[in-house]
C-alpha cells in the first residue's frame, strides 16, 4: 500500500483513483525481480524467456488517444489528450481518464507524453486560462482617447 500511496500523490491523482493506482502498483511488482526467485523475474522462470519491457509507460503521463472518424467530424481534432491510469490486459489497450469528461478510455491506438504527468496538465490548464487572458488583454488594448484613431 505505501508504493500504491506514494504512487499516487507523485502522480497527483484524484483519491477516487486509489483502486487503479493499487491494481498497477500489484502489475509492476509482478513484472519485476523477486527476492524468493534470487532475483529472477516470475514470469522468466514460467515462461523460460526473456521479458519485454518495452511496452512499459510512466503512470500517469499525458497521452493522445486517437478519436475514430465516425465519433468525429472532419473539423474536430482526432485526438484527445487523456492521462494513462492502467495497462491493458490481453491485449485489449491500455485506460485512460478523459479529465475533461471525467470518463475512462479503453484504447490501443495512442501517442505517450511521457515527460508530462496529470499534476503537470492540471498546472498547465490552470495558468493557460490566466495566460490566454492576459495575450488577449495586450492584443486588444484600446487608446484612453478614441477620437486618436480616426484622423480627420
Amino acid at each position: 500500500m505505501e508504493r500504491a500511496r506514494c504512487t499516487r500523490l507523485h502522480v497527483g491523482l484524484p483519491l477516487q483513483f486509489c483502486v487503479v493506482v493499487v491494481d498497477v502498483v500489484v502489475y509492476l511488482i509482478n513484472k519485476g525481480p523477486s527476492s524468493s526467485l534470487d532475483g529472477g523475474i516470475l514470469e522468466e522462470a514460467c515462461t523460460s524467456e526473456k521479458v519485454n519491457y518495452s511496452f512499459l509507460k510512466t503512470f500517469g503521463c499525458e497521452a493522445f488517444v486517437h478519436i475514430n472518424k465516425e465519433n468525429k467530424t472532419k473539423l474536430e481534432a482526432k485526438s484527445k489528450k487523456c492521462t494513462f491510469i492502467r495497462y491493458g490486459v490481453n491485449d485489449f489497450g491500455c485506460c485512460f481518464y478523459d479529465y475533461e469528461k471525467h470518463k475512462i478510455i479503453r484504447s490501443r491506438d495512442v501517442i505517450f507524453n511521457e515527460k508530462v504527468l496529470y499534476k503537470d496538465q492540471l498546472q498547465e490548464k490552470e495558468n493557460k486560462e490566466y495566460t490566454v487572458l492576459d495575450e488577449i488583454t495586450k492584443k486588444v488594448m484600446v487608446p484612453k482617447n478614441h477620437n486618436d484613431q480616426h484622423p480627420d
